[in-house]
């Protein structure tokens, strides 16, 4: 029986073609021992099926698995290591799998139904209170607020148009663009600002920036990539603070059911600022950290896990458990629940936002501490 560092040399040499024959019949034995090998699988089949097995072998942690940074090991490495908290990394990056994994359902039946991912869907709730159902919108003019025109442009994306005509009313026009539980959304406003947000997420903005701030509400989360405006600076305000920003890229998240709102800056700077006279400036690569009466922390921002919401990705480094069945929860529109008081699990890795959810919790099952059961739209949590 090859070790998992005689498999990855044989593996690795087999695929620059530099492997003898006898070589090649000792990996073709190793895998064939899983049991795994079928005709009809694809080789990129077959290779997540092997690395799935693998982890079941990999010595972990009772309480944390704590794996090295990905970017410092050498890429088949990286994958077992990854996998050993039930994840999958490739060539240093992130790939993104097409292909059902079967064989995870068959080593944790007490998973038996699925649940499919998020898709672009949203309401938009006019000045008027009318709602538009906007996955089920035709593309093209849907509205008219004041001057300003509203578009579906294609799939997943909203755009506010200025046009020539004098404004109706010298009152300002609110939208609102509410975001389910199992959607997610872009927007662009009519400043050119571009926002996506996230499942579970509402935005409240003006039709048209008048005065001297562009302001919008937050609920939830959302990427911004703002207009550089440096005589009306934009305005994030979410729940007890605000962000102050002419023109960046930054991500917040204020989920209510969280115990902070994080900002993250990647480009520009901004000004975070609660109700009271507290305030900080981020630089790109800071985290701003809120929390209520105990104020601001500024850290540094671990941009790739922050943006892989977007990205199309689950990433965890060190992340408890309840805290990633919370995301699981609002990508897949499903309640959570605990057959007991949870343990404190840590889990480290990635894996697609795209993937149904039994390949997700799967994944976490296969590290052997957790259990997970689905029926009737709840997830029960299980260890």
């Amino acid at each position: 029986m090859l070790t998992k560092e005689e498999y990855l040399d044989l593996y690795e040499r087999s695929l620059n073609g530099d492997c003898s024959p006898e070589e090649l019949i000792r990996l073709q034995q190793y895998e064939d021992d899983f049991c795994f090998s079928d005709d009809a699988d694809s080789d990129e089949v077959l290779k997540e099926k092997i690395y799935n097995r693998l982890s079941a072998s990999i010595s972990r942690e009772e309480n944390v698995k704590r794996l090295f940074p990905w970017k410092a090991v050498a890429a088949a490495a990286a994958v077992l290591l990854m996998v050993a908290s039930g994840f999958l990394y490739f060539n240093g990056r992130l790939q993104q799998r097409n292909k059902p994994l079967a064989v995870i359902a068959e080593k944790t039946p007490v998973i038996k139904r699925d649940i499919t991912p998020a898709t672009n869907k949203a309401v938009l709730i006019l000045s008027d209170g009318t709602e538009v159902e906007l996955n089920k919108a035709t593309e093209g003019q849907i509205a008219a607020q004041g001057n300003t025109t509203v578009n579906k442009s294609g799939n997943g994306q909203l755009v506010y148009q200025l046009t020539d005509k004098p404004p109706t009313t010298s009152l300002a026009v609110f939208n609102t663009l509410a975001i389910p539980r199992g959607g997610q959304y872009n927007l662009t406003l009519p400043d050119g600002s571009k926002i996506w947000l996230n499942a579970a997420s509402k935005l409240r903005f003006p039709t048209q920036f008048t005065g001297k701030e562009r302001m919008v509400e937050l609920e939830g989360e959302a990427y911004f990539e703002v207009a550089h405006n440096q005589q009306q600076p934009f305005v994030v305000k979410v729940k007890g603070m605000q962000v102050e920003v002419l023109g960046t890229h930054f991500n917040v998240m204020a989920y209510a059911d969280e115990a902070s709102i994080n900002t993250t800056l990647l480009e520009g700077k901004v000004r975070l600022r609660n109700e009271g006279t507290a305030a900080v400036i981020l630089n790109p690569g800071q985290e701003g950290v809120f929390t209520g009466s105990k104020g601001f922390k500024v850290n540094k921002a671990d941009i790739e896990q922050v943006m892989s919401w977007k990205n199309g990705y689950f990433i965890f480094n060190d992340e408890d458990l309840t805290s990633i069945m919370r995301k699981i929860s609002r990508w897949y529109n499903v309640d959570i629940e605990y057959s007991s008081g949870t343990k404190k699990l840590s889990f480290a890795g990635s894996i697609s936002r795209f993937k149904n959810v039994t390949e997700v919790l799967n994944m976490l099952a296969l590290t052997g501490t957790v259990q997970f059961k689905i029926e009737a739209g709840k997830i029960t949590v299980i260890n």
